[in-house]
Formats: structure tokens, C-alpha cells, sequence
């Protein structure tokens, strides 16, 4: 009897202690995931890795190589900063920190995360943006401007703080989602050129006159508007798209655009019109708003753009080339071959996708040149292996909201036991219900698929799959309505 009492009190020890523990736990954390997201983008290809298990720790261990080498405590205020490379005496950009954030986030990264956050919050300028240019002992620079944001950067790290919120929440040190908010309003008022809808370089100067393709990032801007309610950012997009097909006018065909342009598609003044280590960003950018929203313009440019490069094949790869194709450089880096491999995420050309997949995990820039295109060639790696999801659809890191009880007034059927669960609306079976459930089952009512979930997919409970369950799922994800069933 004394052992008996003996066990039990060494059984509740143990259950108190790892009580303590759980409780200990922050719930965000407890609740945050990071690579591998394990998710699936709404269009076009997922990954395109040979294996994604191998894939994913590959991810892994390059995530804690770039960190080894660009983050750095030093001159950064007591904070933590993306140092550049030796090529630059470890100066910071602030277009480092935009790429920073946005793998601290998918790397699921909180501390380090913070601390850039907290450095870029450092170094706003009087428009609420981040001085561009600051040397590697946390002055910002002079001879060009430093002070100046530059829209890309910003752009990134908005993105960077949504993907947070999401991740996270925002109930910690830090409020991701107001300081998301507060960023996306100031790039509207000092980014955007008021009246014509062109994204500026930066905040003090550029327009119709002066514009960046590799700046353009519709998805970014999809995902502000639904984030923020502020539609104006669909038209930014939209502008976007306005100015690449201008630029086609110029391009023969080749889907390739230039590192600066005016709103016409034409040379701006003073600025470099070939396709360079700007311009090589543009297909990453825009290969996510097909993955994401499934624009057709981004997967027609993207395909231009595969179509042109697999020409050469993937180690054929240079780096400057004219809008019209022309080859007048051939040093083959990271800094063009990842963003190829992005652009074929639209799926026109699988072979040379894989190709290409292969090509940017083997190639890797020398260390002294090292930030930029080992920084790119991180970030097309995420998203090539459907790590890069559209953080308002791509994990839920909250607990999910409970499937809403039906009313007495429904006169729905309360399961059994023995009855199959069903959560109306998740017609893909992933126990989340999103605008990538609504766009399968249109695709069903067109006949283009047969896979879905029929139970689910029966919103009002009529027996029948059709154009009224989408319908009412289209209300229930704008929030129109509060609950499935709905009849």
C-alpha cells in the first residue's frame, strides 16, 4: 500500500511538473510553424524540388548559413541588422532588411525577427520609411541620398509584417498588424505617383517619368488591399501590369524588361534600359500573383520569360542581356538563376523547371560578393518549394475558429458519432476554408476537376453541388455572412 501511494505521488509530481510547462509556453509560439508550410499554392505549380523532405532541410541549414553571415549585431543601435558583404564594407541596405524579414518569418525566426524590425523602426525617415543607405556603423549616408526610402524595401518588409501577424499574432511586444498597416498607408501616400497609379523607386523622387519593373510586386498589393480594405492598391497592381505591356513594345518577345523605364515602356533618362541585376528580380515578383491570385497577365510574362531562357538552357544562364535578347554578359550567379526558377513556377515548361531547380541550389555566389545573390537565391528557394505561402491563406497559426453551431432555426442535423465531420466549405479536404477552396470548386463547376470534397462543398445543404454553394462560400470568405450551412 505504502509503494502504491509511493507511485501515485511520483505520477502527480510528474503531471504538475509538465502542467507548469505547457502553461509556460507562450500560446503564439506554441502555435507558429514555419518551414515546411506544407501548403499549397491556389495556382500553377506547388514545388518543383526533386524531393521535397530533402528539400526542406536543405532550406534549413542554408536559412542558418545567410543568417551566420548577414545578420549582425554590430553597428545596429543595440539591435540587429542585414550586413551586406566585404564588397561593401558591410554597409546596410534597406532593401536587406525587407529580404531579412521576410525569411526570419518563414523561418519561423521570432528573435531575430524583433530585433530587425526594431532597427528598421530605428532608421524611419519623417515619411514613416526606412532611410535606404546606412553605413556598417549606423550612420545613414549622405553622398546619395541616404535618407530617401526605397519602395522596394518597404514593400517587403510591409509584406514581412503581415506574414508576422498571421504567424504570430499580435498581442506581443510588438503589433504586427498596426505597424503593417502604418507602412502600407505611408508607401500609398509617398510611394505611389497620386493620379496615374505608377509605383515610385522611392519616396522623393521617380513616377511616369522614372519606374522599376523588378519593384513591381502585385501580389504584395492584392494582399495589402485584403489586408487593409484600402482597394486602391488593386488598381497599383493593375498599373503594374499597364507598363509591362507597354514595355512588350519594345522587347521582341522576350518577356525580358528593363532595370528602369518610364511609365511608357520607354528609356528614362539617365537610367539603364537592359535587363540587369535589377530587372532579374521581376520574374520572382511576379511568378507569386499566379501562385497566389492566378492572374493570367503574370503567367503570360512569366511564360515569355521561361520560354526565352530555356533557349540557352539553365547553366546557359548570364547576366545582362537587352530587352531584345541579346547576350552581353555571361557570368552565370545566383542573382539570375533563381528568379528564372521562379518564373517557371507558372508551369510552362516542366522539364526546364526542374532544370532550373537544380541549377539554383548548386549555384551559390562567392562570399565577397555574396549578399545580393545569395539573398535572392534563399528567397526563390522558399517559394520554388511552396515554401512562400500567401500569408492570408497560406497556415492558419491561431487556433482555427470552431465550425459555427447551426441554429435551432436551420433545422440542421446535429451528427452522430457514427456520422462523417464535415467542415462546410473546406471543399480541398485541408481543414482550412480560404479563397483556394472557392477557386477549386469553380474549377469543378467548370468541369475542370473532379476532385473535391462534395459533402463539404454542399454549403446550403440541398443535395447539389452548384452555383450556389459557391456563391454562398464567396460570401462567407468576404465575411458577408457569418456561418456554413447556409440556407
Amino acid at each position: 500500500m505504502k509503494n502504491v501511494k509511493k507511485r501515485v505521488g511520483i505520477v502527480l509530481l510528474i503531471l504538475a511538473v509538465l502542467g507548469v510547462f505547457v502553461l509556460s509556453v507562450p500560446m503564439d509560439k506554441a502555435s507558429a510553424a514555419g518551414v515546411p508550410f506544407n501548403t499549397k499554392y491556389a495556382y500553377g505549380v506547388t514545388s518543383i524540388a526533386d524531393n521535397q523532405a530533402e528539400a526542406n532541410a536543405m532550406l534549413r541549414a542554408e536559412w542558418e548559413d545567410w543568417k551566420s553571415k548577414r545578420v549582425t549585431s554590430n553597428g545596429a543601435g543595440g539591435y540587429k541588422r542585414i550586413q551586406r558583404d566585404a564588397s561593401t564594407n558591410y554597409d546596410t541596405v534597406s532593401e536587406g532588411l525587407g529580404y531579412g524579414l521576410l525569411l526570419a518569418v518563414c523561418f519561423d525566426d521570432r528573435a531575430v525577427f524583433d530585433d530587425l524590425y526594431r532597427y528598421v523602426k530605428s532608421h524611419f525617415n519623417g515619411n514613416g520609411l526606412m532611410h535606404w543607405h546606412i553605413d556598417a556603423n549606423n550612420n545613414v549616408t549622405t553622398h546619395d541620398g541616404g535618407n530617401g526610402a526605397a519602395t522596394d524595401a518597404d514593400e517587403d518588409i510591409a509584406l514581412a509584417l503581415i506574414f508576422a501577424d498571421k504567424l504570430w499574432g499580435s498581442s506581443g511586444s510588438i503589433n504586427y498588424g498596426q505597424e503593417a498597416r502604418t507602412l502600407i498607408n505611408n508607401l500609398y501616400n509617398h510611394c505611389v505617383e497620386h493620379g496615374s497609379n505608377v509605383l515610385k523607386p522611392g519616396d522623393m523622387w521617380g513616377g511616369s517619368s522614372v519606374t522599376n519593373p523588378s519593384y513591381f510586386a502585385p501580389a504584395w498589393y492584392k494582399v495589402y488591399a485584403q489586408y487593409t480594405g484600402d482597394t486602391r492598391w488593386n488598381q497599383v497592381a493593375d498599373k503594374c501590369y499597364q507598363i509591362v505591356e507597354e514595355i512588350k513594345k519594345y522587347n521582341n518577345g522576350t518577356g525580358l524588361v528593363p532595370d528602369w523605364c518610364t511609365a511608357s515602356g520607354t528609356q528614362a533618362s539617365g537610367q539603364g534600359y537592359d535587363y540587369k541585376y535589377d530587372a532579374t528580380r521581376y520574374g520572382w515578383r511576379t511568378a507569386i500573383d499566379y501562385s497566389w491570385f492566378g492572374d493570367a497577365r503574370a503567367k503570360a510574362n512569366c511564360d515569355a520569360l521561361t520560354k526565352f531562357f530555356a533557349r540557352d538552357g539553365a547553366k546557359g544562364i548570364g547576366d545582362g542581356y537587352t530587352i531584345q535578347g541579346s547576350k552581353f554578359s555571361n557570368n552565370h550567379n545566383a542573382s539570375f538563376v533563381g528568379p528564372v526558377a521562379a518564373a517557371s513556377m507558372t508551369g510552362y515548361d516542366m522539364n526546364f523547371a526542374k532544370e532550373l531547380y537544380k541549377e539554383t541550389v548548386a549555384v551559390k555566389d562567392d562570399e565577397y560578393y555574396g549578399y545580393y545573390g545569395n539573398s535572392l537565391r534563399l528567397l526563390t528557394l522558399l517559394y520554388i518549394t511552396g515554401n512562400f505561402p500567401n500569408p492570408l491563406e497560406g497556415f492558419n497559426p491561431i487556433t482555427p475558429s470552431p465550425t459555427p453551431t447551426p441554429t435551432k432555426q436551420q433545422n440542421t442535423p446535429t451528427p452522430t458519432p457514427t456520422q462523417k465531420q464535415i467542415l462546410y466549405g473546406d471543399v480541398n479536404g485541408d481543414l482550412n476554408v480560404n479563397s483556394t477552396d472557392l477557386s477549386l470548386l469553380k474549377r469543378y463547376l467548370l468541369k475542370q476537376v473532379d476532385y473535391i470534397d462534395k459533402d463539404s462543398a454542399d454549403v446550403n445543404l440541398d443535395g447539389v453541388v452548384n452555383s450556389t454553394d459557391w456563391s454562398i462560400l464567396k460570401r462567407y470568405i468576404i465575411r458577408s455572412i457569418s456561418h456554413l450551412p447556409y440556407f
